[in-house]
């Protein structure tokens, strides 16, 4: 569709202009109440310069100061990394270079020993000297490591670490040992093992018994405590099968046996090996005088009786028996010999 053009008259014409112009002054002085008018920029004035100032040598700034950090110490005294390490006991040096090497312990091989002469079970459960030092020998060759009391109580609360080819060398001592303790020391010394000694406590004195005359059994045991190869246990006082007792006492038993311990050897102990390896249920209560895990003997299947890190069983932890004097063969598992013990009982020496 077309769009005609537009037609004015010049009358017409005239009057549209008119209208426009005035249009045009309207919208004018409505627009310079709103906006700045198109027709001419507002340049608004020069801004006054702050004076900046002159450029000056960047400045480094200052190393911040480091907030020291406490040095390792030893009872108290602040020691460097090297420092500490120095002041390692050789005999902590010694277990921590045979971590490094073999590796962390998640169970030990426990052993009970009657010090290094004895006859038992026809035979069966028996030692003399030539096989005890045989056998000591054969831990030292083979890095074997002999935990200390201090060390089986931090391995079984979780606080120590012990060399995966550790064993527990336990003994149940008493006045009768006077001469079997003095024969192990240097063998120990030699081969660097170490033996918990659980000390039954009666007749230990001259008035007791005269097996201990001027104080001979005691003073044997503090020279096998100042030597360094023994730390010590109980055995009780009156060697009796206390699973078979009254609770009561039993405690009195065990507190009669530590207060003779503190006052002849001047320690106080807190392992126990249970008499005939008889475990009461109230073990766990020793707690109370200070006893914080105890030794029985075969105390659950066969094949678990080694001593495990933070072990469940702490108050009736198991024992096994070393290789015997006629064949070098255990009696308990029967028919082991060191290598099987070895093999099935601590780690590092997986077949």
């Amino acid at each position: 569709m077309k769009h005609r053009p537009l037609q004015f008259s010049r009358r017409d014409f005239i009057r549209l202009a008119g209208l426009s112009i005035l249009g045009l002054g309207m919208d004018s002085v409505l627009a310079a109440c709103s906006r700045p008018s198109p027709q001419a920029a507002i340049i608004p004035p020069s801004p006054t310069t702050t004076p900046q100032p002159s450029l000056t040598a960047t400045q480094v700034p200052a190393t911040p100061t480091t907030t020291p950090q406490p040095s390792p110490t030893i009872d108290g005294v602040s020691l460097t990394a090297t420092a500490a390490e120095a002041a390692l006991s050789p005999r902590d040096r010694l277990r921590l270079s045979l971590i490094e090497k073999y590796g962390s312990a998640t169970r030990a091989l426990p052993l009970e020993f009657h010090g290094d002469l004895y006859w038992f079970f026809d035979g069966a459960y028996s030692m003399d000297t030539t096989t005890f030092t045989w056998l000591m020998s054969w831990f030292q060759q083979n890095d074997v490591w002999a935990v200390s009391a201090d060390e089986l109580l931090g391995f079984l609360d979780g606080t120590l670490q012990l060399p995966a080819r550790s064993v527990i060398l336990t003994t149940d001592s008493g006045s009768s040992s006077v001469e079997s303790l003095q024969r192990m020391i240097p063998i120990l010394q030699d081969t660097g093992m170490h033996f918990i000694s659980f000390i039954w406590t009666m007749q230990m004195l001259p008035e007791e018994t005269a097996g201990c005359p001027n104080n001979l059994c005691w003073d044997t045991f503090n020279l096998a405590r100042e030597s360094g190869v023994y730390s010590f246990g109980t055995h009780t006082e009156y060697h009796l099968p206390l699973a078979e007792k009254d609770e009561s006492f039993g405690m009195q038993d065990v507190a009669q046996s530590i207060e003779e311990i503190e006052t002849n050897l001047g320690i106080s102990p807190q392992l126990l090996s249970w008499p005939l390896e008889s475990c009461p249920r109230w073990g766990e209560n020793l707690i109370d005088l200070g006893i914080r895990a105890a030794f029985g003997g075969r105390s659950r299947s066969l094949d678990q009786c080694s001593v495990y890190a933070q072990d469940p069983l702490p108050y009736c932890l198991p024992r096994l028996f070393p290789p015997n004097r006629q064949d070098r063969l255990s009696a308990r598992p029967d028919g082991m010999t060191i290598e099987d013990l070895a093999a099935n009982y601590m780690d590092g020496f997986e077949r």
